[in-house]
């Protein structure tokens, strides 16, 4: 459960410290006083999308924090993200900065909105007048209809349909690349038989680059080598040298101390030896050939022609090619292809679809239990001559899947006897939807322990002895999880445990929200003026203290 509530520089709330009980909490307060902006902020905490327009006049930022109670079965979700959990409570918190980021903590880690969002789906719910719309939304009735049951079958649903889109868009990619091939075939023939021809490599290509290199640079060759051979036979230069080692030879036969330096010189003298033996330095095994030249730069013409007629370098040639040859394949045997593929598809196809009715099946089980404990709930809230189904609807096409599954379904109900059960969204007033979400949400309730639930006036459109119902029935709820409630009814205020009243004063000429925890004395007036329209009388406070009476005995 929600224990306190820290509120800073929050649209016209300045400052706000608010403690919690358990059981039902009311908030009552005039219209414009910021009881919607409490709520706001707890919805932060669960994982609302933050706006910066929402951060007090002349500030730079706006921070909300909360503590909750601990529950052992948020332990896992700690410690797999490596939260603290030593304390005895979860605290959140919310910083909105003015720059449009916001920053989230759980007990001081830094943490993503994501993992806030997780965490508030575990924590708690807050029911505003948005979901009472969204109830008239079609699109959101299948929520109404899980449990663990589809929701795992729904993750399995998730990964074969993906399979099968991903089989049929390929399917039709196939379909159509055969289709433009055909088109093409005979020209696609004529190019893989020039290329074929061609044999292009781009190894072959960096070969002959190279050897017509060479063959261009014959006669420097020669002329170098010439100039090479000239040098060391005029000077005589390996025949002094090999007598310079003859010289060394006798020098180590006098003194022992020149071995070093002969055994140096001769290792450096064969040495050079060799190299001046090197086959390269020869002339006669230069050779030079015209035609030779005269065909690499054929060859080389035929390379040039081919990447400027295909406007791709050699390397796309050669893979070209091959995307030619395998088009050519495709359209040699696209019947083999397109049968293979079409049994994918139908197999695919066969998996998703079992799972689909499998999970209808289990909606339609859910859906008989919602239809049973739902009329059970609206005749608790006086809508007795109410009747109600929940409707499968075909699909136009069978073969088509949607997100979900195969489903779409509608909420049919008459709330007046004799009357032919209608669309929900086109029959209800305020009131009876107020009313028949609140009946969804006691079911809810009953399956999803949640330390929390917020109704944010719920009530509205009603009075009489409806209202006192659908305090009864969130007075209900508050037995098994902490219920907080904005409302204007005197008489769901007065069934609370808890009775804050929200009001805005002037101060400093800046408008800022106030609370306050009333006792027993300030809830019979704040009461009494809700009933008397806002100045208590004699009768409203006899009033106000029957109806706080009547819900203390």
């Amino acid at each position: 459960m929600l224990l306190s509530l820290t509120v800073k520089n929050f649209a016209i709330i300045d400052n706000l410290d608010i403690q919690f009980h358990d059981g039902m909490t009311v908030l009552t307060g005039e219209t414009g006083a910021g009881k919607s902006l409490i709520i706001d902020a707890i919805g932060l905490l669960l994982g609302k999308r933050a706006d910066s327009d929402l951060i007090r006049f002349g500030e730079n930022k706006a921070v909300i924090e909360g503590s909750f109670s601990y529950e052992s079965s948020l332990a896992s979700f700690l410690k797999e993200r490596g939260i603290d959990q030593e304390t005895e409570s979860i605290i959140i918190r919310r910083e909105i900065l003015s720059s449009g980021k916001s920053l989230c903590r759980i007990n001081g880690s830094l943490v993503s909105l994501g993992e806030v969002v997780e965490l508030g789906e575990m924590m708690g719910d807050i029911h505003s007048q948005n979901d009472t719309l969204g109830l008239v939304n079609p699109k959101n009735y299948l929520h109404f209809l899980e449990d663990d049951a589809v929701r795992e079958d729904l993750a399995l649903y998730a990964q074969t349909f993906k399979n099968y889109r991903t089989l049929l868009k390929e399917h039709e990619t196939l379909e159509k690349q055969v289709t433009e091939s055909k088109e093409k075939e005979e020209f696609y023939k004529f190019q893989m038989k020039e290329l074929e021809l061609a044999k292009l490599s781009v190894l072959e290509e960096e070969t002959l680059k190279q050897e017509l290199h060479q063959l261009s640079s014959y006669e420097t060759l020669v002329e170098l080598l010439k100039d090479f051979h000239d040098k060391i036979q005029e000077s005589d230069a390996l025949s002094n040298l090999y007598s310079g080692l003859q010289t060394l030879q006798k020098l180590e036969k006098t003194d022992s101390r020149y071995q070093a330096i002969r055994t140096n010189y001769e290792s450096h003298y064969y040495d050079l030896e060799s190299v001046l033996e090197d086959s390269l330095l020869k002339i006669s095994n230069l050779e030079y050939d015209e035609n030779r030249v005269e065909d690499i730069n054929s060859r080389l013409a035929l390379y040039s022609d081919m990447r400027r007629k295909y406007k791709k370098d050699t390397k796309e040639l050669v893979s070209y090619y091959d995307q030619i040859k395998k088009k050519l394949d495709q359209i040699e045997h696209v019947d083999d292809y397109l049968a293979e593929l079409n049994q994918k598809v139908k197999t695919s196809y066969d998996e998703t679809m079992a799972i689909a009715l499998k999970i209808r099946a289990h909606r339609q089980h859910n859906a008989h239990a919602l239809e049973e404990e739902l009329m059970n709930q609206l005749q608790d809230l006086e809508l007795k001559n109410t009747t109600f189904e929940v409707v499968f609807k075909e699909l136009s096409n069978s073969a088509v899947f949607l997100s979900d599954g195969i489903d779409v379904v509608d909420f049919m109900v008459s709330f007046n006897k004799g009357e032919p059960k209608k669309s929900f969204a086109k029959v209800a007033s305020g009131g009876e939807m107020s009313r028949f979400m609140l009946a969804l949400k006691s079911i809810i309730a009953l399956k999803m322990p949640l330390q929390m639930k917020v109704f944010d006036e719920i009530d509205h459109g009603v009075s009489g002895l409806v209202a006192y119902k659908i305090a009864e029935k969130m007075k209900a709820i508050a037995k098994t999880s902490q219920v907080l409630c904005i409302t204007h009814l005197p008489q769901v205020a007065s069934i609370g445990d808890q009775h804050l009243k929200i009001k805005k004063q002037i101060i400093d000429s800046r408008t800022i929200t106030m609370i306050e925890e009333l006792n027993d004395s300030s809830r019979v007036n704040e009461i009494a003026s809700m009933i008397s329209k806002g100045e208590p009388t004699p009768a409203s406070i006899n009033l106000a203290r029957e109806l706080l009476g009547s819900h203390s005995e």
